[in-house]
């Protein structure tokens, strides 16, 4: 296959895997609405997306066997990582908009480029160091002073994206970034399942009680998050190259606010337009970075 094509199809993925994440969260946010919440949303994305799962390892002839130090970073990956991003980044739709939400979870990038910095000792140029700037500005702006955001909305978004970053770190170096994905992907719903239910029980949170649209919002959810948009990246990914794909991957913020202001009837001011731009810009950098860091 010619590279360039392969290459244009790898943008082709990404970008419909960002679009997809992207409006997900408009989908959890109806659900909400019909008796859902953010812990049964994330109980229902992994536990509907299992069976699927398991009939493409099938189909694909792929073993579900773990050695016990896989099953080990599934089990910290699929907790600490996926499953508290998921749960943290649904229950914090309850406080915030869907928009503001998701930029905030951004900050994912710039916490794994930090992380590598201050544990790996990894090289940062001046553009890192000025990525991370623009990104915390846009925190800051995002936060707009005496606009009556919620904390509780905001720490859980960040929380989000700092649970991702564990997850992002931890995969890179550990065995579960050789092992196919699907069945990464089935044993992390698995964990992710898990985590949710507990959270559930313990706070009183875990319903079936929902209207046949939240059900449908949450099916819908589940198939498109755990099953295309993700499998959408990986493809987009190995086709492209992981710069690429993280530049592309800005339309999933992009694309949560025009939605939630579309569909949700979300506000907008100066101050989050102002600290969305900060915060993909931010992203941006750190991408562009990586990849002159690449050619040398």
């Amino acid at each position: 296959m010619n590279t360039e094509k392969s290459r244009e199809k790898g943008i082709i993925f990404t970008m419909l895997s960002a679009i997809i994440f992207g409006f997900t969260p408009i989908l959890a946010r109806i659900a909400y609405d019909g008796g859902s919440n953010g812990i049964t949303m994330t109980f229902f994305r992994a536990f509907l997306a299992l069976p699927v799962l398991y009939l493409l390892n099938r189909k694909k002839g792929i073993s579900l066997r773990l050695s016990k130090r896989q099953l080990y970073d599934v089990a910290v990956t699929g907790t600490l990582g996926t499953g508290l991003t998921t749960v943290f980044l649904y229950m914090s739709y309850n406080y915030i908009s869907v928009g503001l939400s998701t930029t905030l979870h951004f900050i994912y990038p710039l916490v794994v480029t930090l992380c590598c910095r201050l544990l790996f000792k990894e090289r940062m140029g001046k553009l890192k160091w000025f990525a991370l700037f623009l990104g915390a500005a846009g925190i800051l702006f995002l936060l707009e002073p005496g606009s009556g955001i919620s904390v509780a909305g905001i720490a859980l978004s960040l929380l989000s994206g700092i649970c991702y970053s564990f997850y992002i770190l931890y995969l890179s170096r550990s065995e579960l970034k050789d092992i196919p994905y699907f069945k990464l992907s089935f044993y992390l719903c698995i964990m992710m399942a898990a985590t949710s239910m507990v959270f559930g029980t313990a706070l009183g949170q875990l319903t079936a009680d929902m209207t046949p649209g939240a059900w449908l919002c949450s099916f819908l959810v589940s198939m498109f998050t755990s099953v295309l948009a993700l499998s959408l990246f990986q493809m987009g990914v190995k086709l492209s190259g992981p710069s690429s794909a993280a530049m592309l991957s800005t339309l999933e913020p992009i694309t949560g606010v025009i939605l939630g202001i579309l569909v949700l009837k979300e506000g907008c001011s100066f101050f989050k337009i102002a600290g969305g731009i900060c915060v993909v810009g931010s992203v941006l950098l750190v991408a562009k970075e990586g990849e002159k860091e690449k050619e040398i």
